[in-house]
């Protein structure tokens, strides 16, 4: 059966279903398609006069009354099967099982608008292709184009919903399926090309706020984000910019962690060194400073290696275990961190130091074949332990020796672990043994002078304890028992010292105690620096000079007090400046001379201003004034120099004031003169203001 190409397959005639049954038409309204007979109108029109026409045809009864009660029973009949067949309501279209080649206008406006309703692009496509089919002229044409212009809109806006929700491609596909004739169509191209340009920029800014979360730059990142909000799209502006605002966040937290890695790094050490992997392993592919963690976990997987190298040389082969046993697919050391584990556990048997031992780990060792990473390493370590095995033979050999005691076989044993060059692997511990059986032998040789030199200071005396220190000086810088033998003969010589310098004190305070300071100084200065009772000898001779330079000077102190209460301060002031600078009394009698002093000039100052105050004229009371004013605020002098400037001022006012009955201008020159802090001073700005005042009219224009 042939099929009209614009009917969906779905709505083939052997794709029908009784399960798609439609609501039947409101009573009243006639169904779609559907058309009134000629003779049905004919019958409505003209009832009365066929029904006089066919009773004469058929030689029946005329009465009205007749035909009126036939009418009443036809009427009944009919309406009672009207009733019936409206009860009954017949099967509705289906339009899946409809023939479309036959298929009325009607019929395909009917079944579109059902498609159209479904409102997805697939239905809408299908309701167009299922009326557009119709003639360009049909009756029916202005409700169909109408019609298609409405659900090609409607395909529009699901295209738009696509796009709001993200599927770009989805919705350019969508707008493309409405079909070029209708007036939307021309909305298209405009919508598709606004649709890329926002998602143009809405790339755009994504692609920027990576970048700034490579540089770690998290401000500019949210700044650049929230662009995203302005966007004319959902998806951008909601979805996508809370996933940004997520990735900035997580960005942030892994830089944070990726920072405190790095910092481990760079403190080093075993253990912040595999913390800092750790922490970087952690950050994944899709992190942001992801390409920086892996650098940073190849970075501290050669610091490792180094390491453990700088281990392997000191013999720790537990942290060199400890390395081994971290290996982590991400530093990509797999092999070089095998070979650790293998030389760790050589290292352990190495420790032991037996030969057995030794030659076993060189077994271990050379398991390390020349295609291995670490086989340069392995080679090292190699020949080291195989010239231990010669050092450890060597000990062995000495340490024999050396077990007697005796001071020849210490020598031997010395000349034997002697043979083990510096720089070997067991040098060190060689050197340790050789001290060791020297101070052995270095004892045995000298404690006999030491023992014989204590008992040579027992006796007590000067001469016992001076032979004793000759003995024990015998033992030479450098020997084992110098050290302990010069301890001995410092106390010995202290207490010759002491035998030596404590009559000489005594001497000396017996001359002191008599009052001969001057003699107990003289023979306290016999004690010579660097002796036991030196410092004690110096602070009694500080204490006597102190007494004999008090017993000289205070005597001119004294004279000099005198002159100066007598009122003699010249002569009081040439007294004292006899006591030298140095002295015990030297700062008393400066003290005193600068007191003195300060009474003359104030002497001085006063009788100056008195001198100049016999003058009476303005300007010599002024200097008066200010000469008095010199005296010093602590002399006995201030209060009578204080009475002095009060009273040349009243003069100096009563001058300006008797200057101004004859010249206001001069009177004012000599209330200035006047100085703060004196009797007059008040009085006298107030007379100068007043005669101010009276003068201005006159030197107004």
């Amino acid at each position: 059966m042939a099929r009209n190409p614009d009917i969906p397959d779905r709505w083939s005639a052997n794709q029908s279903s009784n399960r798609d049954r439609l609501a039947p038409p409101r009573r009243g309204e006639r169904r779609l398609g559907h058309r009134v007979s000629p003779m049905r109108e004919e019958l409505e029109d003209d009832t009365p006069n066929l029904v006089i026409r066919w009773a004469n045809r058929l030689r029946l009864p005329t009465s009205l009354k007749f035909w009126a009660i036939v009418t009443v029973v036809v009427s009944g009949t009919f309406g009672f099967t009207a009733m019936a067949l409206l009860f009954k309501l017949p099967a509705l279209p289906n339009c899946p099982a409809i023939y479309w080649p036959m298929a009325s206008a009607s019929l395909r406006m009917y079944c579109a608008d059902l498609a159209a309703n479904k409102q997805t692009v697939d239905d809408l496509v299908e309701a167009i292709a299922l009326v557009d089919s119709l003639p360009s002229n049909h009756e029916l044409r202005p409700v169909i184009n109408s019609k298609i212009e409405e659900w090609a809109l409607d395909i529009l806006k699901l295209a738009d919903q696509s796009f709001q929700d993200g599927n770009l491609e989805e919705a350019i596909a969508t707008a493309r399926k409405i079909p070029s004739k209708t007036p939307a169509y021309n909305l298209v191209e405009a919508r598709i090309e606004h649709w890329q340009t926002v998602w143009s920029q809405a790339e755009g800014i994504y692609q920027k706020v990576e970048e700034f979360l490579r540089l770690s730059k998290w401000r500019e990142a949210f700044r650049e984000a929230v662009k995203l909000t302005n966007l004319s799209n959902n998806y951008w502006s909601t979805t996508k910019f809370d996933e940004l605002v997520n990735l900035i966040q997580v960005a942030k937290e892994d830089s944070s962690k990726l920072d405190k890695a790095y910092q481990l790094s760079k403190k080093g050490g075993l253990d912040n060194l595999l913390e800092a992997v750790n922490i970087a392993e952690k950050l994944g592919s899709q992190s942001y400073a992801y390409k920086e963690a892996q650098d940073l976990i190849a970075k501290c997987g050669q610091q490792l290696l180094e390491l453990a190298q700088e281990l392997l040389d000191k013999g720790d082969w537990q942290n060199v275990q400890k390395i081994a046993n971290s290996k982590s697919s991400s530093l990509k050391l797999d092999a070089e961190f095998q070979d650790l584990g293998d030389l760790a556990n050589a290292l352990s048997r190495a420790e032991e130091g037996t030969i057995p031992d030794l030659e076993q780990a060189i077994t271990l060792a050379q398991k390390l074949t020349n295609e291995r990473p670490l086989y340069d390493k392995a080679q090292q370590l190699i020949g080291r332990w195989q010239l231990e095995i010669q050092d450890v033979a060597h000990l062995d050999r000495a340490r024999t020796f050396a077990s007697s005691g005796q001071v020849n076989d210490l020598r031997t044993a010395i000349n034997e672990a002697g043979l083990i060059p510096g720089s070997n692997p067991r040098g060190s511990e060689a050197r340790n043994q050789v001290n060791r059986w020297v101070v052995q032998v270095e004892t045995i040789e000298d404690q006999p002078l030491l023992d014989r030199a204590e008992q040579m200071a027992s006796f007590g005396n000067i001469d016992s304890l001076q032979n004793a220190i000759a003995q024990a000086n015998q033992i030479r810088r450098g020997r084992a028992l110098y050290q302990q033998a010069q301890g001995k003969v410092q106390d010995w010589a202290q207490q010759v010292q002491r035998m030596q310098d404590q009559p000489v004190l005594d001497q000396a305070e017996t001359q002191a105690s008599l009052g001969n300071l001057s003699k107990a100084i003289s023979v306290a200065q016999q004690i010579r620096p660097g002796r036991l009772l030196y410092g004690e000898a110096k602070d009694k001779v500080r204490r006597w000079l102190d007494q004999l330079q008090r017993s000289q000077d205070q005597p001119v102190l004294d004279q000099a007090q005198s002159q100066a209460n007598a009122g003699n301060l010249n002569d009081a002031v040439v007294t004292a400046q006899q006591i030298k600078s140095g002295r015990a009394l030297s700062r008393v009698a400066t003290t005193k001379i600068r007191s003195w002093q300060t009474q003359l000039q104030a002497e001085q100052n006063l009788n100056s201003a008195y001198q100049l105050a016999n003058n009476s004229t303005p300007e010599s009371l002024a200097a008066a004034i200010q000469a008095a004013r010199q005296v010093p605020t602590a002399s006995k002098l201030r209060a009578e120099a204080n009475d002095a400037a009060n009273r040349w001022s009243n003069q100096l006012l009563a001058m300006a004031q008797e200057m101004a009955l004859r010249d206001v201008q001069g009177a004012i020159a000599i209330a200035k003169n006047i100085p703060p802090r004196t009797d007059a001073y008040d009085s006298a700005q107030q007379q100068i203001q007043a005669w101010q005042g009276s003068i201005q009219p006159l030197s107004s224009p």
